[in-house]
């Protein structure tokens, strides 16, 4: 008499086959995590590089469209609040971009700095105020993760980058921003030109030729620091 063959699963099959699944999806699971994790990294590249490009873009046409014939109409002066660059640039702005509003008259004074918020976290932003007008300044935030801002002054007649401007009649030739945003360590940096101040004697703009002018995206930072400027960690 023949044994009848048996055709169920053995536990050995069975837990084999539990392990495979398991495994096939582990797999997957991973694949999707890296995949989502890839995606969230490059959405928060193109998010912070719009920023920078949209902000750098903003002081560019500020510093183009600073008054002719108006003195002091950039200046500005370096600080530093725990070991934080907090510098101040300040220049005078019409309503319009430069105030981020149109619902104002006359002449503005902008102070682009930095603000501390809570639990020693920065913020970027503008300080506004009227010039005839002497009310509080309005504070209007940019947005925050700020690790330091660094303005510098290129002086024509010195030859040298000077840490503050405070010269009511002249103009620096171009200034050089640094910002430093949370979670990169390098700073982005920006040379932006300056049109000379007109001469109101001859009745015409004095002209400089921008093209000779070598202007920098926002880049990694990767010049050794000098003591004045040193890398903030």
């Amino acid at each position: 008499m023949c044994s009848r063959k048996n055709s169920a699963l053995t536990l050995l099959e069975v837990m084999l086959a539990v392990c495979v699944l398991a495994l096939v999806g582990v797999s997957i699971y991973r694949f999707v995590e890296s995949t989502l994790t890839a995606v969230r990294v490059s959405t928060a590249s193109e998010r912070e590089r719009a920023l920078q490009t949209a902000f750098f873009g903003y002081l560019r046409g500020q510093m183009l469209a600073l008054p002719s014939a108006r003195t002091a109409a950039i200046t500005g002066e370096p600080h530093r609040f725990s070991n934080i660059s907090s510098d101040e640039l300040r220049w005078i702005a019409r309503p319009g971009s430069g105030l981020l509003t149109r619902h104002a008259t006359g002449e503005w004074t902008v102070t682009l700095t930095t603000k501390e918020l809570e639990h020693g976290e920065y913020e970027l932003g503008l300080r506004r105020q009227d010039v005839e007008v002497k009310k509080d300044p309005v504070w209007l935030p940019l947005f925050r993760g700020v690790r330091g801002f660094e303005v510098r002054y290129y002086d024509t007649g010195r030859a040298e980058w000077m840490e503050k401007w405070t010269d009511t009649i002249g103009r620096p030739t171009m200034i050089r921003v640094k910002l430093w945003r949370d979670p990169s360590p390098e700073a982005y940096e920006v040379v932006l030109p300056i049109p000379a101040k007109a001469q109101t004697a001859a009745g015409q703009a004095t002209t400089v030729d921008w093209n000779s002018v070598q202007q920098s995206e926002p880049a990694t930072n990767t010049s050794t620091p000098s003591p004045n400027n040193r890398r903030l960690r």
